[in-house]
């Protein structure tokens, strides 16, 4: 199956969740998370705002600027590429390109300031290598190619993951993966030995 009818495949598998799955897998997703050191250690979450059947972020951008991380959201740019910009509440953001929301703030993330990075990446398949089969725009590969500090976590559900190899030299994999009921971490990252 190419990359596109693995797209297609899994967007109606996902979609076929109803809102109370989503919300009940989003929570254990959540609950796994805050108790990993990646992110309790981070000092900036990089967020995406969930966007239809995606792993709900809404509790975690709470639950981050609650305890005094600072939480920032991406939008995109008319080159193909996103920036992260910070907010302190939901209330500072707007429906932005294909209906999902970005930051109305103007104070732009900048990864090298010697914080700890976490980002949230949503995507449409993963395999057991931490593979992450984005929507196919390469935001979060530009993104993060260009940011190899920060630390790649992506939230998933178990009917999202797939035996296919769809990685290639430019998709940039996840050191983690949590699902509802697993935690996946990419061989050969800083997370390997349960860090």
């Amino acid at each position: 199956m190419d990359k596109a009818e693995l797209r297609k495949h899994m967007r109606k598998v996902r979609g076929s969740l109803t809102v109370s799955r989503i919300l009940y897998y989003s929570s254990r997703i959540h609950e796994a998370l805050l108790k990993e050191p990646v992110y309790q250690e981070a000092d900036v979450i990089l967020a995406y705002m969930s966007f239809g059947s995606e792993v709900d972020t809404r509790f975690l951008i709470e639950h981050a600027l609650e305890h005094g991380k600072k939480v920032a959201i991406p939008k995109c740019r008319e080159d193909s590429r996103m920036d992260f910009y910070y907010i302190t509440g939901r209330d500072q953001v707007v429906p932005g390109k294909y209906g999902i929301m970005e930051p109305a703030t103007t104070e732009m993330v900048r990864p090298d300031d010697g914080q700890k990075y976490l980002c949230l990446m949503p995507g449409v398949a993963f395999n057991g290598r931490c593979s992450r089969l984005g929507y196919g725009g390469g935001y979060y590969d530009r993104f993060l190619s260009a940011n190899p500090e920060v630390s790649r976590v992506m939230l998933a559900y178990e009917l999202q993951k797939t035996d296919e190899d769809f990685g290639d030299v430019y998709d940039i994999p996840a050191d983690l993966i949590f699902t509802e009921v697993n935690r996946y971490v990419r061989e050969g990252s800083a997370f390997e030995d349960g860090e």
